[in-house]
């Protein structure tokens, strides 16, 4: 019993202190605003120089760190900011080393930035050779592996969008097998199938897809974007050149390196169906606007929609007046009718999400192995891809394998051999009636009072049958890489390089179209579209290229500011293509 008049005494005291406490909460908190908001804002100045030439840095971006407050020198490398006790000014620059200053009671700063060594030492894969990107006389543009290794992307092209000032890259088609538009300073003004504006792709020195290598295998690349591309590829190159270099081992212990990705896809701007009733009332105000027509949609039917969206009815499948035996499509065609008191269809879908996935997974694997020592250092990778589509009747798919294998041996000092050799797989698979105007034709002509389902819970809305039971479009790309590299320096700077390369590629795509079915009120199958009596296609390519490149260069340096580089070199290339196709028309 006392036990429990102590509790009791304890809740009553709680209770009587409870306003008391609130009123101390409210007030530390009024406290906490009012504290910041007496704060005052205070104005520093400052100049930014060069820490070597003491030259002041014009447009050197200042921002007081955490905040998005800043602004930037101005001619003189001086600039002025607002800031709040206790700032950290953030000051960088192109070229530059990032530098931060604590502003503590200082109303003047004065910053010198060291140049970033790392950038002006960097060197950049050019023609045939390469360059420090200190000495670059063109306009050339550099993407890294680190740029690019965390981008969740199908294509190669596709992880560049947004890295390279001056390289456009376009997407026009949502297919899982949709190669990116590559332009380099916008299209051509001459655009057709011999003048295309597309840059010329070298992987490794070989003429290829920049979409058929695995994107966890590149170790950087380079865009050359003026004419004087041309100088060096000749007339391949008037629109730019993408040099890719692909990744390879290093002397060291053997490194073994994984990842993976897995994520979640959605479609965006997807656009909404209205309710069947609203789509009926907009539709009638249509036909009434043309010449001779009136209402598609008569009292009836109207009643019949609003019935149905009501719960007074679950049927949305009517059979046909002039035929009992067979479900209604639903669009009631002009005449098909004997009166027009008849209902067609009644239901209520939004057919982009009966026919589109609102979401769909996807997974990436990679693995690599790489090492080596002072005479031999290797590479070798391995890729998986699997992405899924967002059709919801017979799913699109698509997966991608690649193999990498990359081997240096030094044969003295003055002799080096390498060989490379990559493998790429795409296997894409996709319904036969998923055609490029698919997704406007479910929003012209899958009205949302059409019935998914007939009487008998069968799927019987047109486009949903022709997506599953059409057919499938199957189609699967190797391509096939192998390099072999002889590199002689007889004399120091004074390098010789022979290399020999060839790839393979093999297309093979076939697809079939069959028959439509659908069912009839006793269950029992017929065919409500021929499809011309359906078709099976098999087309088959196969392209061969051979390449040969000889070609020195020799560097000279001179008092360490002065940097000579001349180069001399023969290339020679070989293609041969093989290309057929059949059809047969009529399915027995």
């Amino acid at each position: 019993m006392r036990k429990c008049n102590l509790l009791k005494t304890r809740r009553k005291v709680y209770s009587k202190d409870i306003p008391k406490v609130l009123l101390l909460f409210f007030l530390f908190s009024a406290l906490c605003f009012v504290i910041p908001l007496g704060a005052q804002n205070r104005q520093i100045t400052g100049t930014v120089f060069d820490a070597v030439s003491e030259e002041p840095l014009i447009g050197v971006s200042v921002v007081v760190k955490g905040t998005p407050r800043g602004t930037v020198t101005d001619l003189n490398g001086q600039f002025a900011i607002d800031v709040p006790a206790g700032s950290i000014l953030e000051l960088s620059y192109i070229g530059y080393v990032k530098q931060e200053v604590a502003v503590g009671n200082q109303s003047y700063i004065r910053v010198s930035l060291q140049e970033n060594t790392k950038l002006i030492d960097e060197v950049v894969v050019v023609g045939f050779g390469t360059q420090k990107k200190v000495n670059l006389t063109g306009a050339v543009g550099v993407a890294t592996a680190k740029d690019i290794q965390d981008r969740p992307v199908v294509m190669a092209a596709q992880a560049l969008q947004g890295i390279v000032p001056g390289l456009n890259i376009s997407q026009n088609s949502g297919t899982l097998d949709s190669k990116p538009s590559i332009k380099i300073r916008g299209r051509g003004t001459l655009n057709n199938d011999q003048v295309s504006g597309n840059p010329l792709i070298l992987i490794d020195g070989i003429e290829g897809d920049i979409n058929a290598i695995n994107p966890q295998d590149i170790e950087n690349i380079s865009v050359l974007k003026d004419a004087a591309a041309s100088s060096i590829y000749g007339s391949k190159a008037p629109f730019g050149v993408i040099l890719i270099t692909t990744k390879k081992g290093k002397a060291g212990k053997t490194a073994v390196n994984y990842s993976n990705n897995f994520r979640v896809t959605s479609p965006v701007l997807l656009p909404e169906f209205p309710d069947s009733y609203t789509f009926a009332l907009y539709f009638n105000d249509g036909c009434v606007n043309v010449p001779g027509w009136g209402p598609h949609f008569n009292d009836n039917w109207l009643q019949g929609i609003k019935d149905y969206q009501e719960g007074k009815t679950n049927v949305a499948a009517h059979v046909f007046p002039n035929n009992p035996n067979l479900y209604d499509d639903g669009f009631d065609p002009r005449g098909i009718y004997n009166g027009a008191t008849d209902v067609g269809g009644i239901d209520n879908r939004d057919y982009y999400k009966e026919l589109i996935r609102d979401q769909v997974f996807s997974q990436e694997h990679n693995i690599n192995l790489s090492g080596g020592n002072d005479k031999v250092n290797y590479y070798t990778s391995l890729g998986l891809r699997d992405q899924n589509g967002l059709m919801v009747y017979n799913q699109d798919t698509y997966q991608r394998y690649s193999v990498t294998g990359k081997v240096s041996y030094a044969v003295n000092e003055w002799i080096t051999a390498a060989y490379s050799h990559r493998f790429v797989r795409d296997n894409y698979d996709r319904p036969s009636q998923m055609t490029d105007d698919l997704f406007k034709t479910i929003g012209r002509q899958c009205w949302p009072v059409l019935p998914l389902n007939d009487g008998n819970g069968n799927l019987f809305e047109w486009r949903a049958v022709e997506l599953r039971d059409g057919g499938n479009d199957k189609a699967t790309t190797d391509n096939s890489y192998q390099q072999i590299q002889l590199t002689f320096e007889p004399v120091k700077d004074w390098k010789i390089f022979a290399d020999a390369n060839y790839s393979i590629k093999n297309y093979n795509r076939h697809w079939d179209i069959f028959p439509l079915y659908h069912y009839d009120v006793n269950n029992d199958p017929y065919v409500y579209s021929e499809q011309a009596g359906g078709n099976v296609h098999e087309e088959y390519q196969k392209d061969n290229l051979f390449g040969l490149n000889l070609y020195t260069e020799y560097s000279l340096t001179v008092k360490e500011k002065n940097n000579f580089k001349a180069m001399i070199g023969f290339q020679e290339q070989q293609m041969s293509q093989l290309k057929f196709g059949l059809q047969r028309n009529g399915i027995i």
